[in-house]
């Protein structure tokens, strides 16, 4: 059912038929009994690593809030994280650690074998692992108290709309919603909706219209010319960002037909115009994540001009690194924190022709770095590039053998044609999110918007392919 979003929202429409039946005061738990039943889906084993993780995090933030010297609240806020960690790198990290020092020992002249262990990954670590480490270190600084209420606690670590790909919403936020109530409002339920409707459109016409031809391209570029390898980065770059931001407003969409506000996860991204105004714009709860209990406590800008970039670099390698156990995803961080250290404002960038300019140059310039991203290996990806690179043509043979793969056959052109049309109304809708009426001050569609982007999915929709591309990270 996790890998099905139709599937979750007919498990949110009986959710919510049992939701709004019941008084407000026992809706909690509704979303949590709904929670743990959607993850006992997926793996009874995993619910109850998440359930017991999330149980001893609450039991430790106790402690640190009781706790009254400085020593002994650090104590338990080390106490409290580093089983946390522990499971994380267990589930996650340790056969590419276990990997790589086999690889090292190897080019040392030392024959070794790997230690590697056939382990699931639990649903959702990643995410609900950040919760539960901002949680205590916000209640350590002094930002919050520690939740009273271990059942809204549990609630907020398993939220089941936003368990499997985030956003990585912060405790104050999400539990003052519940000791507030949990009241039905038909404003948030109608942007709920609305919100809904553009994920589906982003994910089931445009990510899963793109994924077959990305997939075939990026699995063997040589069989195809170079320009096929440049259409297919483009391509995953769309796809991606449907794909990732099209769960995040179906999973913001779902928590506001329950009553509950979320924080936006995407603002366009496409649109910035500088590597770092893209990261203001991409995985939002993600990149501030990252400042707050990354860079900042590393001492963030307030430190020489050599410990800043030094704490850019290493939170951009935590950024790769948090995206998957591949040296592909800390090639790929790195790339970024160093164009971030390099970044500046150029002359220009007001006028219309600077803005466009630097559009185009960030999009290209994170399109290459998503071919890292999507590679299956570091050789994958340099063997990629070189072929978009030196087999590049635009011969009227190879630009037909690049439209090829999306159908293999002579529909090739009209399947092309569609995706373009479908990639021109999302360019519409955010440039009007960006640079129309309003710039995004509140999230709202015309009647006509909502029509026309719900007429889409229900005719062009691809259904079947399941999963959703971050839910691997």
């Amino acid at each position: 059912m996790a890998s099905n979003i139709m599937l979750t929202l007919l498990f949110l429409a009986a959710v919510l038929a049992v939701y709004y039946l019941s008084p407000p005061r026992i809706r909690w738990g509704i979303l949590l009994a709904a929670s743990l039943l959607f993850y006992a889906g997926t793996s009874v084993w995993m619910l109850l690593i998440a359930g017991t993780s999330a149980c001893w995090s609450w039991f430790a933030g106790g402690k640190i809030e009781e706790i009254r010297t400085e020593k002994g609240k650090r104590g338990w806020l080390l106490f409290g994280i580093l089983p946390l960690l522990g499971v994380l790198f267990l589930f996650k990290y340790f056969n590419f650690f276990s990997v790589s020092f086999a690889s090292l020992l190897g080019l040392a002249g030392l024959a070794a074998d790997p230690l590697v262990l056939k382990l699931m990954l639990p649903l959702g670590i990643s995410y609900y692992t950040f919760k539960m480490i901002s949680y205590l270190a916000d209640i350590y600084v002094g930002k919050r108290s520690p939740e009273p209420h271990m059942g809204y606690y549990v609630t907020y670590i398993l939220f089941f709309p936003q368990i499997l790909s985030g956003p990585i919403e912060r405790s104050e936020g999400f539990l003052e919603q519940f000791h507030q109530g949990l009241y039905y409002d038909s404003r948030l339920f109608g942007e709920g909706i609305e919100r809904i409707v553009l994920g589906l459109f982003k994910k089931m016409v445009i990510a899963n219209r793109l994924s077959g031809y990305v997939d075939t391209v990026f699995a063997a570029p040589g069989d195809y010319p170079g320009v096929a390898a440049v259409m297919a980065a483009v391509f995953y770059s769309f796809q991606l960002y449907c794909d990732f931001s099209g769960y995040s407003d179906i999973a913001v969409g779902m928590g506001n037909l329950l009553g509950i506000r979320s924080r936006q996860n995407f603002r366009c991204p496409y649109f910035a115009r500088s590597i770092r105004e893209f990261w203001d714009r991409w995985h939002i709860s993600l990149s501030g994540w990252l400042r707050d209990y990354v860079y900042i406590p590393l001492g963030g800008n307030r430190v020489t001009q050599g410990k800043r970039r030094r704490n850019v670099l290493l939170t951009f390698l935590a950024s790769g690194l948090w995206h998957g156990d591949n040296w592909t995803f800390v090639v790929w961080g790195a790339v970024h924190g160093v164009w971030n250290l390099c970044s500046r404002k150029k002359k220009g960038a007001d006028s219309p022709f600077g803005k466009i300019w630097q559009t185009l140059l960030t999009f290209s310039g994170v399109t290459l770095t998503w071919v890292f991203f999507r590679a299956e290996s570091l050789g994958a990806a340099f063997f990629y590039l070189r072929r978009a690179v030196m087999g590049f043509s635009l011969s009227a043979m190879d630009i037909q053998n690049a439209v090829l793969p999306f159908t293999g056959d002579n529909t090739c052109a009209a399947y092309f044609l569609t995706v373009c049309l479908f990639l021109g109304m999302l360019f519409l809708y955010e440039w009007g999110q960006v640079y129309g009426k309003g710039k995004e001050q509140e999230f709202s569609f015309s009647p006509l918007w909502l029509a026309v982007l719900g007429g889409s999915v229900m005719l062009f929709g691809v259904f079947g392919v399941s999963g959703f591309l971050y839910a691997q990270f």
